[in-house]
């Protein structure tokens, strides 16, 4: 009887995705250009201040010239906040679908009785979220943010090639564009003589890839990471040198990026505990002044275990659990965490009231290895005023090493189904 209860509710998960897939608009995909390039390398280690290891370089064709760095790339971001469609709100009844309690004295975006409903992770996985339209428009705002984005190594070496530095993003910037704000996590450090290679674990990218940043409309670029440093700090400098000339703010490092959207302030904080133990002091100290300024407090955390549907550990190499980190960081004061660095998509958890995004999986990257590591989500974020009170992902695979396309109904469920049971185990663990 368990088991065929356990079969019920999966049907029903089943049919609801189908649904919230076939509720996005679908961009065309145009054709898979996949090469035979044997992409197997994981990542795993801090490469940092050490001396650089020989990197196999790759001679590029006569016919492809680099283009110059136009000197207005950049298109306007359209300020008009993304509406999840409007209809009745269908309930997927599953572990985990209440939010828990806040704490006492917790009055981070309290709901009012003439605000948009309690945010639930069963509403962020059912066909359709209750209706925004009767509500005023002026206060809501959307953040879109992807899964890990490295503009080195196979991805360098395409965009190198093709002569193209908006590649990688051609088939997604247009929706990218439509947030409010757009976060990514900046997994490589732009730099100039970049070796274009296919192989290694010693990541940079060339500078000219702000380009496809700038046409894909991104505002914040996190950089607390493993790759970030893997050409010491004067990799990270310069990185920011590329991202401020390019209109993009930055965070991570000590660096808290701060967005003012339509009157409402959102501070973005990173950390990482890959390759080097979470800082909680620090991280306190941090989020707690951010929290004094601003009316929302967004923070990315680079962790744990790879290649995992459920956040884990990783011992020797992410030692801190990311649960752990995850409720420190909300009872510091963070209103949203957007986890990344499993390469995986993984799933969801309310605490205290809060969203825990622990990975969007890759959405910029080139391991084409396993249909796990193609796979990613986009997700769009919508606060009412300073509450967060809907979610949507948008599913993803990577072609050519470097290009994500949005995922067909047939690819997204998939991807969505195996996230929405992800975040069930994770309503179980203790």
């Amino acid at each position: 009887m368990r088991h065929a209860a356990r079969l019920l509710i999966m049907v029903i998960v089943l049919v609801g995705l189908v649904r919230v897939v076939a509720s996005f608009p679908e961009s065309p995909t145009g054709a898979s250009s996949q090469t035979s390039m044997d992409q197997r390398t994981g990542e795993t280690t801090l490469h940092s201040t050490q001396a650089m290891p020989e990197v196999r370089t790759l001679a590029l064709p006569p016919t492809a010239p680099l283009r110059p760095l136009p000197s207005a790339l950049a298109r306007p971001k359209r300020h008009t906040s993304i509406i999840i469609p409007s209809s009745a709100s269908t309930t997927l009844r599953g572990a985990g679908s209440t939010a828990r309690a806040k704490p006492r004295g917790d009055q981070r975006g309290a709901a009012s009785p003439h605000d948009p409903p309690v945010l639930t992770l069963a509403s962020i996985f059912a066909a359709h979220q209750p209706s925004l339209a009767a509500y005023d428009r002026r206060n809501i705002r959307t953040l879109i943010a992807t899964g890990d984005v490295i503009p080195a190594r196979s991805v360098n070496y395409k965009m190198t090639y093709y002569s193209d530095f908006l590649y990688p993003f051609r088939k997604t910037a247009d929706f990218l564009r439509a947030g409010d704000i757009t976060l990514i996590n900046l997994e490589t450090p732009l730099i100039a003589g970049c070796p274009v290679t296919t192989e290694g674990l010693t990541f940079c990218g060339d500078p000219r890839a702000v380009q496809g940043l700038q046409d894909a409309g991104i505002d914040v670029a996190c950089m607390a990471n493993n790759h970030a440093g893997n050409y010491g700090f004067s990799g990270i400098d310069e990185t920011r040198v590329h991202l401020r000339a390019a209109g993009i703010g930055w965070c991570g490092w000590g660096a808290v990026d701060h967005k003012t959207v339509r009157g409402l302030r959102f501070a973005f904080l990173a950390y990482n505990a890959v390759g080097q133990r979470f800082d909680y002091a620090a991280a306190r100290s941090e989020i707690r002044a951010a929290r004094r300024t601003a009316d929302v407090v967004i923070v990315s955390v680079h962790w744990g275990k790879e290649y995992v549907a459920v956040p884990d550990i990783a011992p020797g190499i992410a030692d801190d659990d990311p649960r752990a980190i995850a409720h420190a960081v909300i009872d510091d004061g963070a209103d949203l965490i957007i986890g990344n660095h499993p390469h995986h998509v993984q799933g969801l958890e309310m605490y205290h009231g809060h969203l825990i995004v622990y990975a969007h999986g890759n959405f910029v990257f080139d391991q084409m290895w396993s249909d796990d590591t193609r796979h990613g989500v986009v997700g769009v974020y919508t606060f009412y005023g300073r509450r967060l009170v809907g979610v949507r992902y948008k599913p993803v695979v990577i072609d050519d090493y470097s290009q994500p396309h949005w995922a067909s109904p047939a690819e997204g469920l998939p991807i969505l189904l195996q996230m929405r049971v992800a975040t069930d185990i994770i309503a179980h663990l203790r």
